[in-house]
């Protein structure tokens, strides 16, 4: 079986003291109550042909990417080491909270609870240990892998953990990405908690690694925490949104969320920073169905080399205003100037490229060579959808499921 960067040489480093020098997270956010202007309003969530979803399910079923391309995996950990090393000891621990939460037995008694009070619970609960916010979705298989680290049971529980702010603004950087890499420590480990809390209640709870077991941001839209932009992430309406998403199942009756409009597709229509300034051009400025969802589908061929070798590039993210200031302040600055906040100028468009130590202003883009878009040491096949013989998922909580 081919040898992956795997988990278990990360279990060791939790018996070490963390001098990370991690940032704090954000408190958890308030609920959305905003108006959403008549003129931005689209449709909630995101456009679905169920039909279609489900023809290319069973045609072409969905595994995880970095099973699928172990090779690329390999040379982006190595490539990564400035941004993945101050976090190792922090990830450790997470992990080995998520196996113990994993491995601890549901209580034999059950409350005689509504699901709209378990409901209500679970989410002060969440708030209490510090998730930014959750969601509630139905799991889909469509859009569950068919190998699975942790168990999969009828309901989705989502979890954000806003990464650092401050640290996000310096995209491209190894900073920023460590500030990921700190985000997915602390949502792993807030995830076991509250699947904790679950447990001691008598419920089933399954939480999942950083990687996950199936697509988060589709469980993040269904469960009404944001809509897909054009540079493929989950806008949400806080400022900083730019968060780390877990997943945890469970077989708690709860009451779902369903997707909501927030208005995020205009606001991307009117902005299309991401698109303009994305050094590859690897973000359409248009959607188009995808699998049976409407949505800007990003060139991974093109986006993958410079995300592996520029500090995680991440550009889409950091001239993103709704990541930047939140929707709110958008609202705002819209109404009165009838623009979208900070387009064009260099506090929202501008970055230092680690490639050449340049600065780059509004609109501008730096040359990406053949020496990073055709790199041979990068083995990506674009074309492959299955994990190669002998690769499987990389094991967070435990067994095999699936």
């Amino acid at each position: 079986m081919r040898r992956r960067w795997g988990i278990g040489l990360l279990l060791p480093a939790r018996f070490l003291p963390d001098r990370s020098g991690a940032p704090a997270v954000a408190p958890p956010w308030t609920e959305p109550d905003r108006k959403i202007p008549d003129d931005l309003l689209t449709y909630p969530g995101e456009k679905r042909d169920l039909d279609e979803e489900q023809r290319f399910a069973e045609s072409e079923p969905l595994n995880e990417f970095f099973s699928v391309h172990p090779e690329a995996s390999e040379f982006i950990v190595d490539h990564g080491r400035n941004f993945i090393k101050p976090a190792v000891v922090k990830l450790a621990r997470a992990v080995h909270r998520l196996r113990r939460a994993t491995r601890m037995k549901p209580a034999a008694a059950r409350p005689a609870t509504s699901p709209a009070d378990l409901t209500s619970a679970l989410r002060i609960e969440a708030e209490r240990i510090g998730l930014s916010r959750i969601g509630i979705a139905n799991n889909d298989p469509k859009y569950t892998f068919p190998v699975t680290d942790a168990e999969q049971l009828p309901t989705v529980i989502v979890c954000l953990v806003e990464q650092d702010w401050e640290l996000t603004q310096k995209i491209p950087s190894d900073e920023a990405e460590s500030a990921a890499m700190f985000g997915y420590a602390e949502g792993m480990a807030r995830t076991a908690q509250l699947a904790g809390f679950l447990k001691r209640l008598g419920y089933r709870a399954a939480p999942q690694g950083l990687t996950g077991d199936g697509l988060t941001i589709h469980y993040g839209v269904a469960s009404g925490l944001g809509q897909l932009g054009l540079n493929g992430q989950l806008l949400t309406p806080e400022a900083g949104s730019r968060c780390r998403i877990l997943l945890m199942t469970t077989d708690a009756e709860l009451t779902l969320d369903e997707p909501i409009d927030f208005g995020l597709h205009k606001v991307c229509d009117e902005c299309q920073a991401c698109v303009r300034n994305c050094p590859v051009g690897a973000i359409p400025k248009t959607r188009k169905s995808y699998r049976g969802v409407v949505k800007a589908k990003l060139n991974t061929a093109r986006c993958l080399p410079v995300v592996a070798q520029a500090a995680g590039c991440a550009i889409c993210m950091k001239v993103c205003p709704v990541q930047r200031y939140g929707l709110d302040a958008i609202l705002d600055h819209r109404e009165k100037t009838g623009e979208i906040l900070g387009v064009g100028t260099d506090e929202l468009e501008g970055y230092d490229w680690p490639l050449d130590d340049r600065h780059y202003g509004p609109g501008e883009t730096p040359q990406v060579g053949e020496e990073i878009m055709q790199n041979p040491d990068l083995v990506f096949d674009y074309g492959r959808k299955t994990p190669p013989p002998g690769v499987e998922p990389i094991r967070f909580t435990g067994p095999k499921h699936g």
